[in-house]
């Protein structure tokens, strides 16, 4: 078990400098897959009830969507990945819609889980960004149970996925981010029945270790990061992630996944205007108050 150093950082200044971006806005969502419900594959949509394995939804960025058709479906070992009506939401994000991923728990016997779809080739960039909404139900026996999580990943399995483990053992499951093989806290005993939202910043360092801003279910995109830290050494490319991964070596309880974005720009990963560009607006209506008070 791992925990990351939590910040309290919420001056102007400290948030400036966290969510500071590029300027280009063109090209920052290379993935995202809104887990839409219905029967129109070449629309995103997964039909309710149905195994994950079987739909190749056209979702954003991985081979075979947008904009050549039906994607290409995912690979794995799993029929308890399900296409769920529900869809999750946050008051921090302006992209929610309906649909969801639901994975199944399972009954009193251990076996390996994992969901594979791999992604069309990604621009080389040395910030990316992770969006993901999560959410558990009931989580039985730590000692028979595991984590489960989901993510983006490089071609070994290794790179930033969210979900659940139980690492206190106490039979409440934490939410975690998986990388480098262990589960990192990110918050303790979550309840039951209640969304998170997690999205991630990745500054790559390509020689040494990554730098990890890390915001848990936020108010606002607007507010400084809750964890920071640069103790990882995650990715040497510029290029880390090479698919979609969800994964359990054994039993977990359910777990549902929702609006999972991979970009390179906050404004690609939350849906709404880096921070710099509002301050600007900001500025620009201050300025016309001013002229109009003249």
């Amino acid at each position: 078990m791992t925990h990351l150093t939590t910040t309290l950082k919420r001056s102007s200044a400290a948030l400036v400098a966290a969510l500071a971006v590029g300027t280009s806005a063109e090209g920052t969502l290379p993935a995202s897959d809104p887990c839409l419900s219905g029967n129109d594959r070449g629309a995103g949509e997964y039909t309710a009830g149905n195994d994950m394995r079987t739909m190749g939804a056209a979702a954003l960025g991985w081979q075979g969507g947008p904009p050549d058709g039906f994607g290409v479906a995912h690979a794995g070992s799993t029929g308890n990945f399900v296409a769920n009506a529900v869809g999750e939401d946050s008051a921090a994000v302006s992209y929610e819609q309906g649909g969801r991923m639901q994975w199944l728990g399972v009954g009193n016997f251990p076996f390996d889980r994992n969901l594979t779809r791999q992604l069309n080739p990604t621009p080389a960039s040395t910030e990316w960004w992770m969006s993901i909404q999560v959410n558990r139900l009931g989580w039985a026996d730590s000692a028979t149970n595991t984590y489960a999580v989901g993510g983006f990943t490089d071609a070994g399995g290794n790179g930033l996925q969210v979900g659940y483990d139980d690492t206190a053992g106490n039979n409440i499951p934490d939410l975690v981010l998986r990388t480098n093989g262990s589960n990192i806290v990110l918050a303790s005993d979550v309840a039951s029945n209640d969304n998170q939202l997690v999205i991630i910043k990745m500054d790559v360092d390509v020689a040494g270790n990554e730098t990890l801003s890390i915001w848990v279910d936020p108010t606002s995109v607007l507010d400084a990061p809750d964890i920071v830290d640069s103790s990882l050494d995650i990715t040497s490319s510029t290029t880390p992630f090479t698919q979609s991964k969800y994964e359990s070596p054994g039993q977990s309880g359910v777990v549902y996944f929702d609006e999972i974005r991979l970009a390179t720009s906050f404004e690609g990963a939350t849906g709404v205007p880096e921070p710099t560009s509002l301050a600007l607006l900001g500025l620009g209506g201050l300025l016309v108050a001013r002229r109009r008070r003249g």
